[in-house]
């Protein structure tokens, strides 16, 4: 019977507990660093949306940071990740349009990325033009690209053009009933996400 003692010392405590004045939440302060990060978010279009369905390989035991972008970086950018502690894992870009040329993302060809690390890059919606998707084809960097979409393109060549992007490596599209239909074509991996209100 003596081992129950303390069973029955935190039972008692946790009723006591359990009776004191209710949790009120989180202080003032964490509210608005929330409200402010939300804020944030929000002031790039797309960027909260773009970011929620990007999930890294479970495969993956790298041990590293990712550091994440919501621009083009330059390779002054690149250059100071490399004295991070931890070491990057993945660059990753949450872009809020496709950028038109080789000219935008030229500095990506220039710069070195940190030691074992890759570049994601998250794009919203379809290429504007074929010079946009040629652009990250010349790009010669360990290069995975995630694309987030409404539903599959008005134009079934856009999806011969998607085939042709080397580093593309998922689409996933945002759709109320989720339907291969349009997408049959497609040579990536294509998954659903069902946004509910």
């Amino acid at each position: 019977m003596r081992p129950l003692t303390p069973v029955i010392r935190l039972a008692a405590l946790a009723t006591l507990l359990s009776a004191a004045a209710p949790w009120a939440g989180p202080p003032p302060a964490r509210t608005a660093e929330r409200a402010d990060s939300a804020a944030a978010a929000a002031a790039v279009p797309g960027a909260e949306s773009a970011c929620a369905p990007l999930v890294f390989d479970p495969a993956d035991l790298g041990f590293g940071a990712s550091v994440v972008f919501r621009r083009i970086p330059n390779t002054a950018d690149l250059d100071g990740l490399a004295f991070l502690e931890t070491g990057v894992r993945h660059v990753v870009l949450v872009l809020p349009e496709w950028p038109a040329d080789w000219d935008r993302i030229a500095p990506l060809g220039q710069a070195t990325l940190p030691r074992d690390a890759d570049l994601v890059v998250v794009l919203p919606g379809y290429p504007p033009s074929r010079a946009a998707t040629a652009a990250w084809n010349m790009l010669r960097q360990p290069l995975r690209i995630v694309m987030v979409v409404d539903g599959p393109p008005a134009d079934r060549g856009v999806i011969l053009e998607l085939n042709r992007l080397r580093g593309l490596e998922r689409v996933i599209a945002d759709m109320a009933r989720p339907s291969r239909s349009g997408f049959e074509r497609l040579q990536r991996p294509l998954a659903f996400r069902v946004l509910v209100p």
